[in-house]
């Protein structure tokens, strides 16, 4: 392993006008959040004359020295370089407001690069799906995005730019120079060069600590990538294509998440964060057939359990049977293992499928729109089963049978508080379902693990919505397409248009509450206060409304209200108008109850 390390300073480091620092596509966007922007600066400003401030490591892939552009690739230490740019760019700009030119044309020869063409571009060139908002970011500062420009997709890299700007901007001419020369001068980065992919990639994992440090994606495509520079350079630039389109379809999603998934599916078993690690290296030396020549895969075969595939014990104290992990891509037989493009190739092409499932990005829009309600419901468990159902052929009818099973079981089991773990064990098992049987098999296994009837509606009528008010919205939008005896004609938006109404208002007491509600608790009577966390939330104090209400405070407010609700055009709504006198919180026990009936047979198993 050829490694060559240099101590600098930020203004040595950046002093090389035909060196670029290139950020590859398939590392993760832009991530840096308030806490580390602070960090940064704080650490900078508070040192003394004569302290450094060391910044750590950035470990580059280099080639061979030429008088043109040279690009370093930055394996390790891309969220820095980003920050440190942002950070400049601010202060010269400062630099501009005080009309100090020279210093500010000083800061740009850190800021570009140029070869022998003397054409000038950025020194930091950012991957894919950042480059484009980096671009934004550096013309558009202080500004709004122009209609031409588009939305910054990335936020987070126009959020530390004007935080770094925010910052600056209290400092006099003297202060800011001051500031900016211990930047420059003070501050020390270890910069280590090497020009084999493969000691980069080594050298990645020792310098954060066999990667106590990094989030399971890191930990994977460090080990995925270095694997495949040492099986040849095909392979690497194959490898690396899948992972840059896997982080694409991911953009927005994270990315852990994906990886659980994927693996628990594969596995059919329930994999914990805290092992995630551990278990996708296993399954990989297992699956891949490039494999053999790692050092791990010599300890690997040294655990006679694990190769027999009762070495991957259930993770989890709950109260379901075990389940043994699955021979599938676990098997020790050569000719059940794979290729390292193939692996990569699956990663990818799950990754898009995971995408899919969390945009609700498919041909069928019924399809799209039960995968949507899922989300509304909070059901990411359940993307274990959905990847591998999405990864086969399959009848569309049918599987929108499967997802409006799902959302039956999912909220049947959120509105009586069955215990969330056991769900990583129940999806999981869903996937070795024979896929003959269909749903029938299917709903079979659901209906053992969901509240019956009676516990669902008795559980319906009291449950407090107050922490998941966008599954209220959609449960209220389920009942009203009941009423309305819906035959797939008419879509609510209650998403996004339609607003969630408190009847009762969520404040009743305060002075504000009075001047825009009305007296709600001389309307409500006896017990008016102590009563009113107990029913303000319940799902029959809640009606939809397209639009904020228009009342004049009066001793009747429910009177007030109705006049509003008899505009709407939603048939729950409406009804409220029409069927109430007066509503109390007795009258919100009794609609809760009503909707509960209703509830039974709109999610059923």
């Amino acid at each position: 392993m050829k490694i060559t390390p240099s101590q600098l300073t930020i203004a040595q480091l950046l002093s090389s006008e035909n060196e670029q620092f290139y950020i590859p596509a398939y590392q993760r966007r832009y991530a840096w959040t308030d806490r580390q922007l602070v960090e940064l600066y704080e650490d900078i400003k508070m040192l003394g004359d004569t302290d450094q401030h060391f910044l750590g490591t950035i470990l580059l892939l280099t080639e061979a020295h030429k008088a043109s552009i040279n690009m370093l690739e930055v394996v390790d230490g891309q969220q820095r370089i980003i920050s440190l740019s942002l950070l400049l760019e601010a202060i010269k700009d400062r630099f501009v407001e005080f009309q100090k030119e020279d210093v500010a044309r000083k800061i740009e020869a850190y800021q570009y690069c140029q070869g022998l063409d003397r054409k000038r571009q950025n020194k930091i060139l950012l991957g894919d799906l950042d480059e484009p908002d980096y671009g934004k970011v550096l013309k558009l500062k202080n500004g709004s995005p122009d209609e031409g420009e588009g939305e910054i997709k990335n936020q987070k890299l126009l959020n530390a730019y004007r935080k770094f700007a925010a910052w600056v901007s209290e400092y006099s001419y003297e202060d800011l120079y001051k500031y900016y020369f211990k930047l420059i001068n003070s501050t020390i980065i270890v910069r280590l060069d090497t020009e084999k992919a493969r000691d980069a990639y080594k050298l990645f994992e020792t310098i954060n600590n066999r990667g106590l440090r990094l989030s399971p994606t890191d930990i994977i495509k460090n080990f995925l990538l270095g694997h495949a520079s040492l099986v040849g350079e095909k392979e690497l630039n194959n490898v690396r294509d899948s992972w840059t389109k896997l982080i694409v379809s991911l953009d927005g999603i994270d990315t852990d998440d994906f990886f659980r998934h994927y693996l628990m599916c594969t596995l059919k078993r329930k994999i914990t964060f805290s092992k995630l690690k551990e278990e996708i290296k296993r399954y990989y030396l297992m699956t891949v057939k490039e494999a053999e020549i790692l050092p791990e895969y010599r300890h690997l075969v040294e655990i006679p359990d694990y190769m027999s595939g009762e070495g991957a014990a259930h993770n989890g104290d709950d109260e379901l049977d075990q389940l043994p992990v699955g021979a599938e891509g676990l098997s020790a037989n050569e000719s059940k293992k794979i290729n390292i493009c193939d692996y990569g190739a699956s990663l990818r092409n799950n990754a898009k499928i995971y995408a899919n499932l969390i945009n609700a990005q498919f041909d069928n829009k019924w399809v799209n729109l039960h995968l949507r309600n899922l989300k509304r419901i909070e059901s990411t468990p359940a993307y274990t089963f959905l990847l591998k159902q999405f990864s086969q052929e399959i009848d569309e009818d049918e599987i929108i049978k499967v997802l409006k099973g799902i959302e039956a079981f999912m909220l049947r089991r959120h509105i009586c508080e069955y215990r969330t773990g056991e769900l990583d064990d129940i999806f999981p098992r869903l996937v070795s379902i024979i896929d003959e049987n269909g749903y029938d098999q299917i709903k079979k296994m659901l209906q053992e693990h969901c509240p019956d009837d009676a516990e669902f509606e008795e559980k319906f009528a009291t449950y407090n919505h107050k922490r998941s008010e966008n599954r209220a919205k959609y449960i209220l939008e389920q009942i009203e397409y009941y009423l309305i005896e819906d035959q797939r004609e008419y879509e609510l938006r209650s998403g996004s248009d339609v607003h969630l109404e408190h009847i009762i208002p969520q404040t009743i007491s305060t002075k504000k509450a009075l001047r825009e509600f009305g007296d709600w608790v001389t309307y409500l009577g006896k017990g008016a206060e102590e009563k009113h966390d107990r029913y303000v939330d319940r799902i029959g104090n809640y009606t939809l409304l397209a639009q904020k209400l228009n009342i004049k405070a009066s001793n009747n407010p429910f009177s007030a209200k109705k006049k509003e609700y008899r505009k709407s055009n939603i048939k729950m709504t409406k009804e409220i108008a029409d069927n109430y006198k007066t509503f109390r919180y007795k009258q919100v026990k009794k609609r809760s109850q009503e909707f509960a009936k209703i509830a039974v047979r709109i999610w059923s198993l």
